[in-house]
């Protein structure tokens, strides 16, 4: 009874996050302004910055936060091109990395809405990513015959699939949502946050086994992305197999990040199914020490207060 009673709260979905061409990487060492400006709200940006080669930026960049009502955030990136923007209230923001003399300004849009949520309930972690472009010199002629790719056309159907899909699940319409991600997965198969969010949303709909591949195919264009790694851990666990979700839930937590509130958690769901009373009190209370004001603080308590307590020498 424990056991199931835990799973219910242990094995709950993190919110989507469902820009377009974006990554849902974590990074234990985000950088400055943009971790405490915000615009009053409970809902974060968090994203990358790649080179040109699809490389992680292995430099620090200005990254500009603006929103349509005004008022500009800025914050630099870490070393492998990470940043954050807290805080921020329901609306449009572009999202803008200033390229220096090597390359092109590049910019993002994301929409950010409140849902059907309680205000007592964390916000939204929504992830961008941005690709650099080399500057091209001003007087060097296009090639004659050269048909271009239109990748700015192909960024903004998968944004409007991505947009479509946040609309859908905000709703409730998860079907319609899937519809939509599948979409944007197809224009755009090697962008890890789109296999995340669709991994997310098979969860919900309860398709776990097509949840787990998708989200094992988001650790592998990423094995550095924490987010993907948790919510591939959710999709072993719902598939009974503790010991590889285990494996990758240590990993994200050794990642870092926003991510790790949740794999605390899910470890702990895991340890109670096992009956190791220690290490799930662990877990749990790490989760509550990073996330004291979860909606389910309470109720991990709760599941705190059932558990044996440890013995002492």
């Amino acid at each position: 009874m424990r056991s199931r009673t835990f799973t219910r709260l242990g094995l709950a979905v993190l919110a989507l996050s469902l820009c377009a061409a974006a990554q849902a990487q974590d990074n234990g060492s985000l950088p400055d302004a943009g971790d405490t400006l915000g615009t009053g709200g409970r809902h974060m940006i968090e994203g990358r910055v790649y080179l040109p080669s699809g490389r992680k930026l292995d430099r620090r960049l200005r990254v500009r936060l603006s929103g349509v009502r005004g008022g500009e955030n800025s914050t630099l990136t870490d070393d492998n091109g990470a940043f954050a923007f807290r805080r921020l209230s329901a609306g449009t923001y572009t999202v803008t990395v200033e390229g220096g003399n090597e390359f092109e300004t590049a910019s993002e849009n994301v929409d950010v809405f409140d849902g059907p949520r309680r205000t007592d309930q964390p916000g939204q972690v929504y992830s961008v990513q941005l690709r650099l472009e080399e500057k091209r010199a001003a007087a060097e002629p296009k090639r004659a015959g050269v048909v271009s790719a239109a990748p700015d056309a192909l960024a903004a159907e998968v944004r409007a699939h991505n947009e479509k899909a946040l609309e859908a699940s905000a709703a409730g319409d998860h079907k319609r949502a899937l519809k939509e991600l599948e979409a944007a997965v197809k224009l755009a198969p090697d962008q890890p946050v789109l296999r995340i969010n669709y991994g997310i949303l098979l969860i919900r709909q309860k398709k776990y086994k097509e949840a787990e591949e998708q989200l094992a195919r988001a650790v592998a264009l990423d094995d550095k992305n924490a987010a993907a790694r948790v919510h591939h851990g959710h999709a072993l666990i719902r598939l009974n197999r503790g010991a590889e979700a285990e494996t990758e839930l240590l990993a994200a937590v050794k990642l870092g990040g926003t991510s790790v509130a949740l794999a605390h958690r899910y470890l702990g769901a895991l340890y109670v199914e096992r009956g190791d009373d220690a290490r799930a009190a662990a877990a749990l209370e790490q989760y509550l020490r990073l996330a004291p004001d979860a909606a389910d603080a309470a109720q991990v308590r709760g599941v705190l207060s059932g558990l044996k307590p440890q013995k002492k020498n």
